[in-house]
């Protein structure tokens, strides 16, 4: 009798251990998730601009598709310096991205002094290609062509979506100084702000991306003078939009924004990331929501971001000297 009882209390004890054992197991494997807690996407520009707007739209998709919410925190100023900094002084747990461009590495380390080099990010993914137009809103200036442009007769104020080392202030300005138009630049923190600007007359010309200046061109507010991307581009409820190389005006440029992580985030996290904002873009949803915006999901991979970059800064070094005369 005292046998069975030991017996049975040995395994009733063996079971009790290899039960701990296992729900030990469990929980390791369960902290060890990516991502286990919220994910934050840092962002350079203001509410309701292009790169905001998108980056929400991906963002609302958190939990359907990474398994945990993810929000966007903005962090304007220093033509996106101030954001890439905030990402960079993060902890590489992977558990905050940045929406990134182009000119943070082509441009503005030629108009300030910045503390970091491409080597400290890894593009995950692209977002979109940036297509800059620049606009008017003739009932305010009176200005509704090019030609009206040239002929104002008086110094041009327009709205840029950033500050010196920025991409939409550098070609907008490339523009006036090709033209050989006395302008004065008016820097706001977004494509949205500037837009507003333009809007309530305190500019007299603007620059935007689709998402913010589609609806004011739809109505007959605003009127696109052209764009910089060099074979014109067509934006859903407007039409063709010339470019100002067609019209005589040797300036373009192709911008594009894409999320990142600071380089040191582990491989396997990367990759977790990456997979999440690839299954947006391809979600039928998401799709009718950038078509909507006048605009397509941009899905690079890292090698090709990177080259965009190297061949922007090459492309870029002729009207950075420019714009500083």
């Amino acid at each position: 009798m005292k046998n069975k009882l030991r017996t049975a209390v040995c395994i009733m004890l063996i079971t009790a251990l290899c039960t701990a054992a296992f729900a030990m197991g469990n929980s390791e494997q369960k902290s060890d998730a990516f991502p286990s807690k919220q994910v934050k996407i840092i962002m350079p520009w203001s509410l309701g601009g292009g790169p905001d707007t998108i980056a929400r739209q991906v963002a609302s998709y958190g939990e359907k598709y990474l398994g945990v919410p993810v929000i966007v925190e903005n962090k304007t100023g220093g033509a996106g310096t101030i954001a890439l900094t905030a990402a960079l002084m993060a902890n590489d747990d992977g558990y905050t991205m940045v929406v990134a461009n182009g000119p943070l590495f082509s441009l503005t380390p030629a108009f300030q002094k910045v503390s970091y080099g491409i080597s400290d990010i890894t593009p995950l993914i692209g977002m979109r290609v940036v297509e800059f137009v620049v606009l008017t809103n003739p009932s305010k200036s009176g200005i509704s062509t090019l030609d009206g442009l040239k002929k104002a007769g008086k110094t041009i104020k327009y709205a840029t979506t950033g500050g010196p080392g920025n991409d939409s202030y550098t070609m907008i300005s490339v523009l006036f100084k090709k033209l050989g138009i006395p302008a004065e630049a008016v820097p706001y923190n977004g494509g949205q702000d500037a837009i507003n600007a333009l809007a309530g007359g305190h500019v007299d010309v603007a620059i935007g991306s689709p998402p913010v200046y589609r609806d004011y061109v739809k109505n007959g507010q605003f009127v696109c003078l052209g764009t910089f991307i060099p074979e014109g581009i067509e934006v859903e409820g407007i039409g063709r939009i010339p470019s100002f190389k067609e019209q005589g005006i040797d300036a373009e440029f192709v911008g594009m924004d894409y999320f990142a992580v600071r380089s040191s985030v582990d491989e396997n996290k990367k990759k977790v990331l990456t997979d999440f904002i690839k299954k947006v873009y391809a979600d039928p949803e998401f799709q009718k929501f950038m078509k909507g915006m006048g605009m397509e999901a941009w899905g690079a991979g890292e090698k090709d971001i990177l080259k965009n970059i190297d061949d922007q800064t090459l492309a870029m070094q002729d009207y950075i000297d420019l714009v500083k005369k």
